[in-house]
């Protein structure tokens, strides 16, 4: 028996043997990634999901996407053509990211205090990223003509960044695809198949001829038709091959289990186990990885990390989890709005207090820039870590998360930008585990913080402060004990940082 099949039999694939793992420390310490969501999608400029909606609406299209459908398709057809012409794998070629610097991004990434770093290795459209040995509709041979995933993970190492990549292909691919193979039901395209009908002959004498479009868009199917087994063999083994060729620390999975298993988003028939056994055999070779899932019951949650896309948690979880959220839309689209610097500040400052890591996207144009307004959110959230940082990075949760009358409804509620007042405070403890960080969420007019968790009356801590600073500043703080709070009084002047505020009170 040779060392590396004892070393795939560490875990067996079923929940209760892959319950022994944990999510690892690195993760717990890191509290702020950067994630670049960035494919040949981007080259439309209309944000996400455009892969299928160029399509146009067709009898799959659910309500919720077909104002979305209606936009992205019009935008299609005017500026690149019918469908059954331009379509998905037309626009992976005209995708070049001819001006792609990972080495200069990953510095400024670094510099606004991010400690890991995940990149798009598939998104739902199936163009592997990666110099794949599965998929030859992978950017080193269409489009970019590079490994863009080899490059981000060569930048962030350099960098001294945890890596790690997100898988979206498989169920979702299987879902969003299928409309590559409708028609137009009436105009002057009407009956006109599109063209995920096309096959590898009648690419003679085109710039994709050796390419099969069925390579990409998987084999004719219906809305609501299962996935077979070579479909599914076929993703994990790109998953695998993607995530050990990489020394991936984190594999994103967007699914609300393990794909194609039982309450995926597109469960097979019968439900497959196939995850299992990658969990097994990629936590036994990386046993500082972690995998994350969005829908976890809680006896599994060493076994893989919650991960909430666009929600925030109501309150304090005993588990690590990660909460993902883009500065606009996933990919990037003209006239998008924007978070502000302050939002993802309040965003970062509430998700770590709750126990969780912050995972940012930011949105690259096609050539795999960015631009001005995303440029200026970086700088200001790394002009606020660098001051602020001791009290977010390497930091636990506290007894509470916070107090205050503003927070979110509910245990996952949908991110909103939240007017918070000068009552919210939010709690980390130090890496000492013997600072208690108070974030002020809001400047009070009077210059006084009143913190209701140190009253000596709650319980929550068994003697009064030694010393309290206001982070930025050196000098210490004058600070009154009464019944129901702790009042802190504040230096004159103005705030150091034009965001969150944070206390440094040192207990015995």
């Amino acid at each position: 028996m040779t060392a590396d099949h004892d070393l795939r039999n560490t875990y067996r694939p079923d929940w209760e043997s892959l319950r022994r793992h944990r999510v690892p420390d690195w993760f717990r310490d890191a509290k702020l990634g950067i994630w670049a969501h960035w494919g040949p999608q981007s080259a439309a400029r209309r944000g996400d999901w455009y892969a299928r909606h160029l399509y146009g609406p067709y009898e799959g299209t659910e309500g919720f996407e077909r104002e979305r459908t209606a936009r992205q398709t019009a935008h299609h057809r005017e500026h690149f053509g019918h469908p059954s012409v331009f379509g998905h794998k037309d626009l992976c070629h005209s995708w070049k990211a001819e001006r792609f610097d990972p080495e200069k991004l990953m510095d400024r990434f670094r510099r606004t205090g991010a400690r890991y770093f995940v990149s798009l290795a598939t998104h739902c459209d199936n163009f592997d990223l990666w110099d794949s040995s599965h998929q030859p509709w992978n950017s080193v041979n269409v489009g970019p003509r590079t490994d863009i995933v080899a490059r981000w993970a060569d930048a962030a190492h350099a960098a001294g960044l945890r890596f790690g990549v997100s898988m979206h292909a498989g169920s979702w691919t299987w879902r969003w695809l299928d409309s590559a193979f409708g028609r137009d039901a009436d105009g002057l395209h009407a009956g006109v198949p599109y063209d995920g009908h096309l096959t590898a002959a009648d690419g003679t004498g085109t710039w994709w001829e050796g390419l099969d479009p069925r390579a990409l868009y998987g084999r004719p199917r219906c809305p609501g038709d299962k996935p077979d087994a070579a479909f599914v063999d076929d993703f994990y083994a790109r998953l695998r091959e993607v995530a050990l060729r990489h020394d991936a620390d984190l594999v994103y999975l967007d699914d609300s289990r393990m794909p194609f298993d039982e309450g995926s988003v597109c469960q097979a028939a019968p439900p497959s186990r196939r995850g299992l056994e990658f969990l097994a055999d990629y936590y036994a070779r990386r046993p500082e990885g972690t995998v994350s899932i969005k829908t976890i019951p809680d006896e599994d949650r060493g076994a893989v990390l919650l991960d909430v896309e666009r929600g925030q948690l109501g309150g304090l979880d005993p588990h690590p989890w990660q909460y993902d959220t883009s500065i606009g839309d996933w990919f990037y689209a003209d006239g998008e709005r924007y978070k502000t610097a302050p939002e993802i500040v309040h965003l970062l400052v509430d998700t770590v207090s709750k126990n969780g890591c912050l995972l940012l996207n930011v949105p690259q144009l096609p050539d795999g820039t960015i631009d001005e307004a995303t440029g200026a959110v970086l700088d200001s959230l790394g002009a606020w870590t660098d001051r602020c940082g001791e009290a977010v990075f390497g930091s636990r949760p506290w007894k509470v998360y916070g107090e205050g009358p503003t927070n979110v409804t509910g245990d996952r509620a949908r991110e909103k930008a939240l007017v918070y007042t000068p009552h919210d405070l939010r709690f980390t403890v130090g890496a000492d585990r013997r600072t208690l960080y108070v974030f002020l969420m809001a400047w009070p007019d009077d210059r006084t913080v009143r913190i209701e968790s140190l009253a000596s009356s709650r319980g929550l801590v068994s003697t009064p402060p030694r010393r309290i600073t206001l982070l930025g500043t050196d000098t210490p703080l004058r600070w009154t004990e009464g019944p129901d709070s702790l009042g802190v009084h504040l230096p004159a002047g103005r705030p150091p940082t034009p965001y969150a505020q944070v206390l440094r009170v040192e207990l015995d």
